[in-house]
């Protein structure tokens, strides 16, 4: 059984430390314990990229040889601020497959699923094509089941990956064709963050988008700003849309970018340096994660409009006793 990691290790290994550990640094977010773990040992899961739902269930392996042998060069293109169509696509390859396969991304792809289907239960049962429950259930109609919670709609998570996977060279083409704000940090001045979910969501241009701040090493990060016009589009790897703006960073502004990738992580936030404000700050931004926030708009059909958007949202973590 394979060790799939959805974090790719080539992007972890520009995170290890300079000092003699020569590292990973890494804070859990439930207990804030730190240790310092080699790229191999995280950001992976057994059969991770596996998914039965697919013609091939590996199929997301020919993706990723396109992906991680050059994302280093890609990296050092950035750095040069003058990546070309290849790299372009590397690093918009490496933000679609974290925003495919990693388990935050396939966590926060179950809810709008489960809505729609959902609306679908309510759709039908208004017109009368599903029966009544049986008696043990009280007889209760589809809709009431719903509402009193005796029925709820559960979502395999490997769906909304299997999906992300079969899309991911479309979300190559949105990233790809882009606006980007690449972002530089002075060592003197701060380094970013990483994480088991890289990828802080935030505000862009457009109340309808969503960007998507990354980190590609501790010195460089992207801002991707997706344009509307771009989705539903034949895929064009020319990239014919790609608009880049890059910047140096001040100290405060780093802090800002790393407040919000450390947030977005799932369970683990990793740095290059062994810093002493680096568990209190990692404490203070816990209580946070990457989410899919749901509406649901009543129709005259008796279902609703689904409207999902992903945020970085609240969420309370357990306080967990010192062991």
């Amino acid at each position: 059984m394979p060790l799939d990691h959805f974090v790719s290790q080539v992007h972890l290994r520009n995170f290890y430390s300079a000092d003699e550990r020569g590292r990973l640094v890494a804070v859990k977010k439930d207990d804030l314990k730190k240790f310092y773990p080699w790229s191999e040992n995280v950001c992976r899961r057994p059969d991770g990229s596996t998914n039965d739902y697919l013609r091939e269930p590996r199929a997301i392996e020919a993706f990723l040889k396109r992906i991680e042998p050059n994302y280093n060069a890609a990296l050092e293109a950035v750095r040069r601020r003058e990546p070309d169509v290849d790299e372009i696509y590397v690093i918009a390859g490496f933000v679609a497959y974290v925003m495919s396969c990693s388990p935050t991304a396939m966590r926060i792809g179950t809810p709008h699923i489960a809505a729609t289907v959902q609306s679908a239960a309510k759709i039908l049962d208004a017109q009368g094509l599903l029966p009544p429950s049986p008696d043990a259930l009280g007889k209760k109609s589809m809709t009431d089941l719903l509402g009193d919670g005796s029925v709820q709609i559960k979502i395999d998570e490997k769906y909304p990956q299997a999906i992300g996977i079969s899309q991911i060279e479309g979300r190559v083409h949105i990233f790809g064709n882009a606006h980007w704000d690449v972002m530089f940090a002075n060592p003197a001045d701060g380094a970013f963050f990483t994480s088991d979910f890289p990828v802080a969501l935030g505000p862009s241009y457009d109340d309808r988008v969503v960007s998507k701040t990354v980190p590609l090493a501790p010195d460089v990060a992207v801002c991707i700003h997706p344009k509307l016009r771009e989705r539903g589009r034949e895929p064009d790897f020319s990239f014919p849309g790609f608009r880049a703006r890059f910047r140096r960073l001040k100290g405060n502004e780093i802090r800002e970018v790393n407040r919000s990738l450390a947030r977005a992580a799932e369970t683990v936030v990793l740095f290059n340096r062994d810093a002493e404000w680096l568990v209190p700050f990692v404490r203070n931004n816990r209580n946070f994660r990457a989410d899919s926030v749901v509406s649901q708009i009543p129709s005259p059909s008796g279902g609703s409009i689904i409207v999902a958007r992903q945020e970085i949202v609240p969420y309370a973590r357990p306080i967990l006793p010192p062991s």
